[in-house]
């Protein structure tokens, strides 16, 4: 008697997973963002962020309490990125035009932190922009109001 059980294709395992160890397909009509990062993969300690390599973006990043996401804190299949040969290293994707993202996180305590100072900030150029507009400086005239 012969064996008629087929061998797995190169690269492919020979025991198919089951649905629930597969990742959640995503469908190919309506839009989705290329580089959204789904809320079941996501751990809720953290802001993540993508963050090109331009400039001093990714000084900065770190500066600001970012680390790299490793290949091993997320399945690779969700993204149609890279994390080195081995699957450990830092997250990437090509962006364009030579510019590599980097897939980083921020403790959440860090990331409010930042959104509370940019609302100060947001603010005081809302009032200086109010105080301003109605005074009749520069030839204006009427009345403007920001709610």
């Amino acid at each position: 008697m012969t064996n008629t059980t087929k061998p797995a294709a190169q690269g492919r395992s020979a025991v198919k997973p089951t649905r629930a160890q597969r990742p959640k397909r995503i469908s190919m009509s309506g839009s989705r963002k290329r580089m959204h990062i789904p809320e079941e993969y996501q751990d809720p300690e953290f802001h993540y962020a993508w963050i090109s390599d331009q400039g001093d973006l990714l000084f900065r990043a770190k500066r600001a309490g970012y680390e790299h996401v490793s290949g091993s804190e997320m399945p690779m299949m969700v993204f149609d990125v890279d994390a080195g040969s081995d699957g450990t290293g830092p997250i990437h994707a090509n962006g364009g035009k030579g510019v590599t993202q980097y897939l980083l996180k921020q403790p959440m305590e860090f990331h409010k932190e930042d959104l509370d100072e940019q609302r100060e900030i947001n603010r005081a150029r809302i009032a200086d922009i109010k105080k301003d507009l109605n005074s009749g400086k520069d030839g204006t005239y009427g009345k403007v109001e920001i709610s």
